[in-house]
């Protein structure tokens, strides 16, 4: 009997510093899981042209590709979604109409509209890439977002030729200082986290 509660006891110990240690550890742990989703936007090179994804809440992506266009990094700006707002308009007349309004001209810009997800948005840009005779571009993002668009990017334009560079550019959910405490937050790290571990999933291998 003595000999099973002392074993009884180590466990308890042992399952006691446990808890202490990932109560300890949560904060540094769930701050590295916001941070390791974000992927800055290092200087981009001279590309062909400027793919800006959907999905932006406050046309921070199209704001950031228009930047882009300004600089001089390309002579084209490429909007990617295929998603419809309403009955009346979509989230790529919404963008182009942002851009222009951002000082990108009306003949810079080319619509990618059939793209539904990060996946088809990379399969329809370089089917464009390709049929414009392409061989770069920068791809624009939320930099939340832009760590598994590279991933995915990377997987499908795979022997295109076509070289790529990523710039993650801020916006209003990009802020994960103690994200868990934040209920918006919290489904943007939590459901970025899901989405990516599908991604790996379905094409890692």
């Amino acid at each position: 009997m003595l000999k099973l509660l002392n074993w009884k006891a180590k466990l308890l110990l042992l399952l006691l510093a446990v808890v202490v240690c990932l109560v300890a550890m949560h904060v540094p742990l769930l701050s590295a899981a916001g941070g390791y989703l974000k992927l800055p936007c290092t200087a981009p090179p001279a590309s062909d042209a400027i793919i800006v994804l959907g999905g932006e809440m406050n046309g921070e992506r199209t704001r950031k590709g228009a930047e882009l266009y300004r600089e001089g990094v390309a002579p084209k700006v490429m909007l990617s979604d295929g998603t419809k707002m309403s009955w009346r308009t979509t989230a790529n007349e919404e963008m182009h109409a942002l851009a222009v309004q951002e000082g990108v001209p009306p003949e810079a810009i080319l619509q990618e509209e059939k793209s539904r997800s990060t996946y088809e948005n990379a399969v329809y840009t370089r089917e464009l890439m390709e049929q414009l005779g392409y061989d770069s571009a920068v791809v624009v993002t939320s930099d939340w977002h832009a760590k598994r668009s590279r991933f995915i990017f990377e997987k499908v334009y795979k022997g295109s030729g076509i070289e790529l560079a990523y710039c993650g550019t801020p916006d209003d959910r990009s802020d994960f200082d103690e994200w868990w405490k934040d209920g918006e937050k919290q489904q943007v790290v939590m459901m970025e986290w899901a989405k990516t571990l599908v991604y790996w999933a379905k094409y890692a291998f």
